[in-house]
């Protein structure tokens, strides 16, 4: 299969593997299902920001550690169940989803240099408790081309796998199990996209105060006719809320002028009815980016649309800086440009647009605004001077941006000559004539993005078990408290608030969480304010202080 950046196609094609690695799990066909949708759920919410980097490995972390959590005992009758769930786990991660050993001990929480023993031992008792279990001959590694970048580990890491004949059984064996699992419970697409629009679903925000109002007014009510009423909660939802389903389409603010001096608090994506124009170079009012003021206004980014585009799999980014004064966004004709929003100055980042998602961040000061799509080089433009900087290679992404250029970029890198891994991820700090770091990384503390505090030398990251940490940008030493976010589903990291706090972004049904974070202490409290009220899930946020 050729690569492709469509979320639909990713699950259509390697949703049934996530559903049978959940069954050798759970050895239940029902809680199979639910696992890996839960965990698919979870991931592919943030498609934007893992397509390009593995996406595979991301589902499976989230897969594994749901499992682990939920320590639910499987059926007496199941093969596996004579193994405790972390020796399931591990003797599933390595043979049927063909894991590196070093993967294996991240995922499960085994200790590397144990492992082979463990599995070893776990082969020896599932033989003994079951015979028949294993097959007489092995089953060859599957044929046929190179398959995608997101592809099932089990797929694409079959030189992972042990190669001796006596250790091919266990991975017939587990294929073989996983086979029992129906059609029914491995076709995941329809619900889990069904789950991630329900979830990104724009929130009508005054229909609790609404529906908590009207039960305290409706005795009063009742002699000025009970139609009256309806008639006016029915006017004021549609009237108050910016981001409500709505909406007519007639009722989009008009264009952003010329010269604002009004900054801007954050964005949201317009609301169309049925399918929007998928012209990205002719977009509907309604697919283009609503942008509301400090001061309460509303207008329209009529040069660039908003969202993402089905067909050519190219998101419309757009990105704010913390004054609320500069906007970067994709032109209608392909181009990245930044906008000073009080001079109406506009200026390109001198590079071609690539396929893919693109991703776009500022230096808090707004000086900096960087774009990269994953799936090659950066650049980052020095608004002040006009001069574009190119970051280099196949896979970069520009984490963040300090006040004075400097750039953090994560760079993936294909390792075939180191068994068992596709890539590594290194990160490098670049500034204007320097480059330090080229050390190896945790892919999957980059998932959730990461922010650089005020002086240029620390990340704000968030690791695999949903906790912040700090990391040195230069050295790559992981330090400070580890605060634990897993109340709720995190986004990602927003930005630094002070040379202590960062703020992280979470989602909890409908609605969107800024939680602040002490990073010396650990202290968490939540944000509070109007304005957090409104902002949907991939709302951009720009001059939001005080908070």
């Amino acid at each position: 299969m050729s690569k492709s950046n469509d979320l639909s196609t990713f699950l259509v094609d390697y949703g049934p593997s996530f559903a049978r690695t959940a069954y050798l799990l759970t050895g239940d066909q029902d809680r199979a299902r639910a696992l890996a949708t839960d965990a698919l759920v979870t991931a592919c919410r943030r498609w934007p920001a893992i397509r390009s980097t593995g996406p595979a490995l991301v589902v499976l972390r989230e897969l594994y550690r749901r499992f682990l959590a939920a320590d639910v005992p499987p059926p007496a009758t199941y093969p596996l169940a004579v193994l405790p769930p972390r020796t399931r786990a591990t003797v599933v991660a390595r043979y049927h989803d063909a894991l590196h050993p070093q993967q294996v001990a991240t995922l499960t929480g085994t200790w590397l240099g144990e492992l082979d023993n463990e599995l070893q031992q776990a082969l020896a008792h599932l033989r003994s408790a079951h015979p028949g279990l294993f097959p007489a001959a092995p089953q060859p590694p599957a044929e046929g081309g190179q398959a995608p970048d997101w592809a099932h580990p089990s797929e694409t890491a079959q030189a992972a796998a042990p190669h001796a004949p006596e250790d091919q059984g266990p991975r017939g064996a587990l294929v073989a199990l996983a086979a029992e699992l129906p059609a029914t419970h491995t076709g995941l697409a329809e619900p889990v996209l069904a789950l991630i629009g329900r979830k990104r679903r724009i929130r009508v925000a005054t229909w609790t105060t609404v529906s908590v109002g009207t039960v305290g007014a409706f005795v009063a009510l009742i002699v000025l006719g009970v139609n009256a009423m309806v008639a006016n909660v029915e006017r004021t939802i549609a009237r108050s809320s910016p981001t409500s389903s709505q909406q007519a389409e007639e009722d989009v603010p008009d264009p952003l002028p010329a010269k604002l001096d009004d900054p801007i608090q954050y964005a949201y994506l317009g609301y169309c009815r049925g399918r929007a124009d998928d012209d990205a170079s002719n977009p509907q009012p309604c697919a283009q980016w609503r942008l509301r003021t400090t001061s309460g206004n509303e207008w329209r980014l009529g040069g660039a649309r908003a969202g993402y585009e089905e067909d050519s799999g190219t998101s419309m980014p757009l990105a704010i800086s913390q004054d609320g004064r500069r906007i970067a966004y994709r032109q209608l004709d392909g181009a990245y440009a930044v906008r000073d929003v009080p001079s109406g100055a506009v200026k390109t980042i001198d590079v071609a647009a690539g396929k893919g998602s693109a991703h776009l961040t500022s230096s808090p000061n707004g000086r900096y605004f960087s774009v990269d799509s994953g799936s090659a080089g950066g650049a980052t433009l020095d608004f002040d001077t006009g001069v574009t900087h190119y970051e280099y290679g196949d896979e970069v992404r520009i984490l963040a941006v300090a006040d004075d250029g400097t750039r953090v970029v994560a760079e993936k890198e294909q390792a075939r000559d180191i068994p068992g891994h596709a890539s590594i991820t290194k990160l490098f700090v670049n500034g204007l004539a320097t480059l330090e770091g080229g050390y190896r990384v945790d892919p999957g503390l980059l998932d959730f993005g990461g922010a650089l505090s005020p002086d240029g030398r620390t990340l704000a990251l968030i690791t695999a078990d949903s906790e912040l940490v700090t990391m040195d940008g230069r050295t790559g030493r992981v330090g400070g408290p580890r605060t634990d976010l897993a109340d709720h589903d995190l986004i990602g990291v927003e930005r630094w608030t002070g040379p202590e706090e960062v703020l992280v972004r979470s989602w909890d049904d409908d609605y969107v969480i800024l939680t602040k974070v002490n990073v010396k202490s650990g202290a968490v409290r939540e944000v509070t304010g109007d304005w957090v009220e409104w902002l949907d899930y991939e709302s951009p946020i720009g001059a939001v202080r005080p908070y």
